[in-house]
Formats: C-alpha cells, structure tokens, sequence
C-alpha cells in the first residue's frame, strides 16, 4: 500500500533564486457596499438603502522577475483597488486567484515576501529619520538579526537612497521626494522579493519623480517584481516602465509594453499625437467625459473587448496558464525574503515577539510624548492654574464650619472631581482618530498587534494620569486648608489619581471607537452629563428610585466624590448649629455624609469602583481597536 503523499504547500517549496518569481492574477474581482444617494431623512425613516458596488470586474494579469509594470488610468479606475488586492492587503468580498509560480498565495506569505509603499506615508511625525528606520527593522526584520546588521543595512539604504543627510531630520520637515525615499527605505529593509507601490510620483516634480522611479526600476533589473499604480506620470515617465497595465471602470483594457499599447490602440483608430504624452494619451481614451457618458462608456467597452480578442489579452491569458501549469521557468519555484546574511526561508522567518513590540512600541510613543512635551506642559498648567482659580474662594473653608460651610465644602469636593474628570477625559480624544490610519495600515501588514500597541498607549499615558492629579490634589489640599495632615492627604489624593486615571481610560475607548474627535465628543457629553447626575451634589443618593439607583455605580463621578467626601467629613465630630432651635442643623461631619447619601466606610468600595472603570474602560477601548483592525478596510 502506498502511503499518502504530503500536501504540497508554498512554505515548503525548497528553493531558490530571486529571479524566478512569477506573481499572476486571474479573475480578480471586488464588491464594496455603500449607502445608496438619498436624503439621510429619508433613510432614517426607510431604513438604511445599501447598494453593492463591483470596482473590479474579472482582472487578469501577470508580471515576471526583472520588471516594473505601471498600472495606469483614470480616476475610479480601480488601480490602488487592484493594486492592495493583489498584495493581499485589502480588507472586502474578494473573488478570484492570486499565484505565485502557480501556487495560491495567502495574506500572511504575501506580507513577509512583499512589501507595500502607500502613497501617503502615514507615521509619527515628531521621529527622526533615523529613529523611524531604527523602529521599522525592529519591527520588520527577523529577530535574530543582531543590532549591528540591521545598522548596517539602514546605513547602506540611506546611502543608496540619498537619505544620509536627512537621517536626522524629523518627518514632518521632510520634503516630499524625501518622503517617498524613506518609504521605500522602509520596505527595502527586509530586501522583499515583490515591490508594490501605490502612485508612488504623485505631489513630486518631474526630477524628484523621475529619481524615484529609477531607483524602483534598478530594483526590477536585481530580479524583483515591481507594480505601481500611477496618475498622470510626468512626459518620459513611462518610458521606464518595462509594461504597463492599462484600467478602465474596473476593467483591463490593456497590458503590455508601451510601444505595444500605442500599437493597440493605432490598431483601433486611436493614434497618439507625437508630441503628445503617452500617459495622458491613454488616459484620456479611458475617461468618461461629462455630458458624453454614454458614447464613452461605449468607447470603453469597445477597447476592452478588442484587448481581450487581441494577440496581446490571448498572449496574457496564455501566460497565466502557463504558470499554473508550472511551464513558466520550467518549473514551480518559490521566493523567499533575501537577507544581506544569505537566504531566510520563509517557514523559518522568526517574528518579532509580543513583548519586543511593546518594547518598542513603548519607545516610539514616548519619543513622541517627549516632542511634544511644549503641548502637555501647557495643559498641566492650565490644569493647575484652574485649580488655583477653583481654590481661591474656599481659602481656609476649614475654619469654623458651621451650617453655611458645609455647603461650600462639600462644593469644592464636587468641583475638585468633575474639574479632573473633564480635563483628562477630553485631553485623549485626539489620540486615536490621529494614529487610526497608519496604527490601521500596520496591523494589516502584520508590523504589530493590537495589544502590545494599547499596552503602550497605556504605559506613556499613565504616569502623566498620576503626576499631575496629584499634585493638583496637592494644591488644592494646601490652598484650601484641608484637614487630615499628610495621612488625609494620601487618602484624599489617591481618589483624585484613580478619577483622573478612569477617565483617561474612558476618553480611549471613545476615541478608539470614533473616526473623528467631533464625533466622538458628541457621544461624550451625554454619558458625562448622565453620570455627573450621581455625584451627590444634584440628587440625594440615598433616596434614588429603584429604576435608576443602579446607574450610580457606573459614575466615576459619584465614586470620586463620595470617597474625597469620607475623608474629610470624617475630621468633623462636631459642626456649630444656629442659635436658632427653629433652623435645622446638621452637627457632625457623619450627618454630612448621610445628608448627600453617601455611606461611611466605602471608601475603599469606591476606590475599587474607580479601578474597575479603569480597567472596563481600557478592555473596551482595547477591543474595540482590535475589531477596527480585523474589519476596516485599510485601502
């Protein structure tokens, strides 16, 4: 009896050379849902009205090792649609193949051996050049790389690139040829087999573009697979391109050379001008002009059926067969990411730990903390400025308490809180609307994961959450004159840190959960209001109807107040009453308490309320980070 024979797969595949990678693609199509166009009102009172959007219909294509193929066409066309689908990068209803030597490749295979150039490059602004590289190779290469290599292999990517001037220049200062150089540093870093590049000449001059794009075709002739997508490529431009890859609608209408796509389209009675750029020549025969939809879109369809009839869309689709069938090279072969130390077979590359990612992660947030110490030292003083103002008027409150002053005290207890509460809370709402896009993009490209990211978040903002509630308790204890010594004033502060703390951790999982600040501050304002009902000071605790006195123990508000409360009511055994036997009297510092409805002994109730809202509020924020990465289309 034969035994069974393994299944084949990619990873096992012991090869080779980096010159015998064949990357196809076959009926590649790709729906998106939008709202249909229509007034919200009207949706509101329907229901939402979807519709399915087909951006690729049925794309074929192949590209060899040692070429750099531009794909080209007009705005919608679907070129960066096409170009994330086939780098695996796209998030969305996939139909088709993608292959390499024939073999289906998958997400995780396609990351490691290929890198990914956006046409925004999104990063931390306030790095340097060289930090940014420092932190991308820890990230990207293989852990067992030593220190050493990767500053080495930086080194000489920064020399081949023309960077070595601007290594010290942070992001933000950059120009932008430079910035699309230090993209394409970044992805050389673990020298990937297949390059993707998307509209990487877009914002540079015609010099700046063209240095660019040599520097990917030098690449292509080391044996790489090159494909960008372009729009509007400078005149020469595309002369540098070994083929080009022709969209229209979603469409291909042609891929080739250059010489044979304007031999296609003479063949079709469209002949380029000589003095005309062979880019926009096309383009503009792919466009659909307003006013003349309906013969364009004729004019369209026309060319991309006469492609695929043609000796050029047969040669393609002859290709791909080929390629599947393991003629191509003479048989399948597989690539693996070349390294300066000899080859790394991709079953064999070591991923960085979670624990390196936090390590890092950690540096990079606070190099960037650190660069913007200007904007943080600015808020901690007019934190605390606001809490000399909010001070001022209760100077000395201590002194003889009497039924007027209990009023006043148990103010300054609610406005110490709700002041910490508003200024940490709404201090992090920008945090994750401005990281969302590249924080998206990195995950999707497998750089880091979502929890070593949200622990480091939670690290650099951490100590800032405790520093300086505390010594803005401080202040306010000595202006005040609170009483307790410096046992009540650990005991005071301590709520005032863990109010501050929870309410950093609730402004995350907000701003986590929203694309824009605004809104997420309009969701903010009611849950605050909500809970600011239960701070003791607008309804008596102790009397809430059944319905709603659970809604209390939601309120880091009524925790934090109720706990500074017990510390300080707890000084008073005795509180003067009027001479008046008529007025009534509250006469220690226990009736206080019950007065508002707070119960003595719960401060430390509280203090465990404040921690769960801390850790609530970051395991939502935490999750609900790690669904926007899984489900959010990143292109």
């Amino acid at each position: 009896m034969m035994k069974p024979q393994p299944r084949e797969s990619v990873n096992e595949i012991a090869v080779c050379s980096a010159r015998n990678l064949c990357l196809t693609w076959r009926n590649i199509s790709y729906t998106v849902k939008r709202r249909k166009a229509g007034s919200y009102l009207m949706d509101f009172l329907r229901g939402r009205r979807m519709e399915y959007i087909e951006l690729l219909h049925d794309v074929n294509g192949v590209v060899k090792s040692g070429t750099i193929m531009a794909i080209l066409g007009p705005s919608g066309a679907g070129k960066t649609t096409l170009l994330a689908t086939i780098s695996k990068r796209i998030k969305g209803k996939t139909t088709g193949d993608v292959l390499l030597n024939g073999k289906t490749v998958d997400r995780d295979l396609m990351s490691r051996i290929s890198g990914f150039v956006p046409q925004e490059d999104l990063a931390v602004e306030s790095l340097t050049v060289q930090e940014h590289m420092e932190f991308m190779a820890r990230m990207k290469m293989d852990r067992r790389f030593r220190n050493a290599a990767r500053n080495l292999k930086i080194e000489i990517l920064f020399s081949d690139l023309g960077l070595i001037e601007s290594k010290n220049t942070k992001l933000c200062n950059l120009s932008g040829g430079e910035r699309k150089r230090v993209s394409l540093a970044v992805q050389l870093l673990t020298e990937p087999s297949i390059l993707f590049c998307d509209e990487p000449t877009t914002g540079l001059d015609s010099y700046s573009a063209a240095i660019v794009v040599k520097t990917l075709r030098e690449l292509a002739t080391r044996g790489r697979v090159v494909v960008c997508s372009l729009h509007q490529p400078a005149s020469g431009l595309l002369e540098l391109f070994h083929e080009v890859l022709l969209l229209a609608s979603g469409n291909v209408a042609f891929q080739g050379t250059v010489a044979d796509a304007s031999t296609f389209f003479a063949s079709l009675d469209h002949h380029c001008p000589a003095t005309f750029n062979h880019a926009e020549y096309f383009v503009s025969q792919l466009s659909i002009t307003r006013g003349k939809e309906e013969e364009c879109t004729k004019k369209i369809n026309l060319i991309c059926q006469e492609f695929k009839k043609s000796n050029y869309g047969k040669k393609i689709l002859i290709m791909i067969d080929n390629s599947i069938k393991g003629q191509s090279n003479g048989q399948h072969q597989m690539i693996y990411p070349m390294f300066s130390e000899g080859i790394l077979p991709v079953s064999d590359f070591k991923k960085i730990r979670s624990f390196t990612q936090l390590e890092w992660l950690t540096w990079r947030n606070y190099l960037d903390y650190k660069r913007n110490l200007s904007t943080i030292l600015f808020r901690f003083s007019m934190y605390m400025i606001i809490g000399v103002v909010l001070a001022t008027p209760y100077i000395n409150v201590t002194d003889n308490i009497d039924q007027r002053g209990i009023q006043n005290m148990q103010g300054l207890m609610y406005l110490v809180v709700t002041e910490t509460v508003f200024t940490f809370n709404y201090a992090v709402f920008y945090t994750f609307p401005k990281e969302m896009p590249f924080l998206l993009r990195d995950m999707a490209s497998g750089l880091y994961h979502p929890a070593p990211y949200y622990i480091s978040k939670i690290a650099v903002l951490i100590p800032g959450s405790i520093i300086q509630p505390f010594l803005y308790a401080a202040l306010i204890y000595s202006i005040a004159g609170l009483k307790g010594g410096l046992t009540g004033f650990l005991l005071f502060s301590i709520p005032v840190v863990l109010c501050a703390t929870s309410a950093t951790a609730l402004g995350c999982s907000v701003s986590a959960a929203f694309k824009s600040i605004d809104t997420a501050s309009l969701l903010s304002v009611p849950i605050d209001f909500l809970t600011l009902i239960f701070s003791g000071i607008y309804l008596h605790l102790g009397n809430l109807p059944p319905r709603i006195a659970w809604l209390k123990y939601i309120s880091q508000f009524y925790y934090s107040t109720e706990a500074i409360s017990l510390i300080q009511w707890s000084e008073y055994n005795h509180i003067n009453c009027p001479d008046d036997p008529d007025e009534p009297c509250v006469s220690s510092g226990q009736e206080v308490l019950e007065k508002y409805g707070f119960v003595p002994g719960n401060y430390y109730t509280d203090l465990a309320g404040l921690i769960a809202i801390f850790t609530v509020g970051h395991l939502a924020g935490f999750l609900v980070i790690r669904y926007r990465s899984q489900k959010e289309p990143v292109y």
